[in-house]
């Protein structure tokens, strides 16, 4: 994506949140209910998410726990450029419009944050809506907060870049992990480690997921 066109996307969406109305709220949303356009009609935009259930199967709420994975953007300045995590920065969207964007730095890489809000915005200037998440450091960790709080925006496109990944994953298993894991507690049985009744209650519940994946 266009990094200019992002970020007068985002300048977009700081005015109308400023002037919108009371926020919405929805229970669940996934993300094929999330890029919809139909969909997204209902939506306001700074609607709060209490689940989300996103692109990567899994599912977040506020309290989850994320992982910093590997920063994929670039800052300028000067002659000279860092490595910053491209779909995080500093601060509110709306404060973007008094402060600049103001990445989160690569150094952060492996720290924890955890989420306090989540959000829809209406995607604008050809960009498609899209869910972004409010976090904060974990607290006693060293981090410097510029902010009150961090933005992860477009959180699909930062889960595909692999730049935020939660702590643990709760997405269901593919026919291909169910089969690895019954393999895996058929050997464990055989080695006296489980139990036969404790693989057969295994075997029942992944035995769904590998005859639907056929």
């Amino acid at each position: 994506m266009n990094t200019k066109i992002y970020a007068i996307g985002l300048l977009c969406m700081a005015f109308t949140s400023s002037y919108a109305q009371k926020l919405s709220e929805i229970e669940t949303l996934t993300y094929s209910k999330m890029i919809d356009k139909e969909e997204g009609k209902k939506f306001k935009t700074g609607m709060d998410i209490k689940t989300y259930t996103a692109s990567d199967k899994n599912t977040y709420k506020q309290g989850d726990t994320l992982v910093l994975g590997n920063p994929t953007g670039t800052e300028q300045s000067g002659f000279s450029s860092k490595p910053v995590f491209r779909y995080l920065f500093y601060g509110k969207p709306a404060a973007t419009l008094l402060k600049g964007m103001r990445y989160v730095e690569a150094q952060y890489q492996d720290y924890k944050v955890t989420i306090e809000k989540i959000q829809f915005n209406k995607g604008s200037m050809g960009i498609e809506n899209y869910v972004f998440f409010y976090v904060k450091p974990l607290p006693n960790s060293k981090f410097t907060l510029l902010d009150e709080f961090i933005t992860v925006t477009m959180v699909d496109n930062a889960i595909t870049k692999g730049e935020i990944k939660p702590l643990k994953s709760n997405r269901p298993l593919n026919r291909d992990e169910a089969v690895e894991l019954l393999k895996k507690k058929k050997e464990e049985m055989d080695l006296g480690i489980i139990t036969k009744e404790e693989f057969e209650i295994l075997k029942d519940k992944l035995g769904s997921i590998i005859k639907v994946g056929k």
